[in-house]
């Protein structure tokens, strides 16, 4: 009897079982394209090219270089949410969540500047933001846990003013502006990177608080 034979895998083709590892070979080597050479100026070629492996082997994880993007957004915004929840698990006040929250903010983006870059700064085209639904969803909810921290403050009575909504929005677009310049403007003399974020945070906190920290 003879035995069956198998079509050799696509070049580049991971084994099975290992599938896991090449979609984040790749998702990885895209990230770094997409902020050096932009994203509109990346092709899947490139990307293949970058990784040493054909084309055809690339569109067997990802359909397209949107594709590849919204993943990357997913897996930023899905990181955001677990630190923001560990912050509220481990926090025993709302004033100390809220603190921590916006300290932990800043930080995530300076450790995840790839990420944070292609998530929050990279203009997208209407198209990839029709490509997935999901990923404004999980947007939406990293927000949320953001709005949460900033409304527990304001039901504690602790705030000047009672627009959480504005507040979280006040504040969010306070902390991302830091995460920005220190990203893009790193050759400014910048204060210690410690004391700036505390600082920047206390100087956010007082401003919208009735206590003095």
């Amino acid at each position: 009897m003879k035995s069956e034979r198998r079509s050799p895998p696509l070049p580049g083709r991971k084994r099975k079982g290992e599938g896991l590892q090449r979609r984040a070979e790749i998702l990885d080597a895209a990230k770094q394209l997409f902020v050096e050479e932009g994203y509109a100026a990346t092709t899947i070629r490139r990307i293949a090219a970058k990784l040493g492996v054909s084309t055809t082997a690339l569109y067997v994880y990802f359909s397209d270089k949107d594709a590849i993007l919204v993943e990357i957004c997913d897996a930023t915004f899905a990181g955001l949410i677990a630190e923001l929840d560990e912050v509220r698990r481990d926090s025993e006040d709302p004033l100390g969540a809220l603190v921590k929250c916006l300290e932990r903010y800043i930080r995530f983006g300076l450790d995840h500047r790839n990420e944070y870059e292609l998530t929050f700064v990279t203009r997208r085209s209407k198209e990839l933001q029709k490509l997935k639904p999901e990923n404004e969803k999980l947007g939406m909810q990293a927000f949320g846990r953001f709005y949460d921290c900033v409304d527990a403050v304001v039901r504690a009575g602790l705030t000047s003013d009672s627009d959480t909504r504005r507040l979280t929005q006040q504040l969010w677009a306070a902390i991302h502006g830091l995460v920005v310049l220190l990203l893009f403007q790193s050759e400014f003399p910048w204060s210690e990177l410690d004391s700036l974020i505390s600082g920047h945070v206390k100087m956010l906190v007082c401003g919208v608080t009735k206590k003095t920290l």
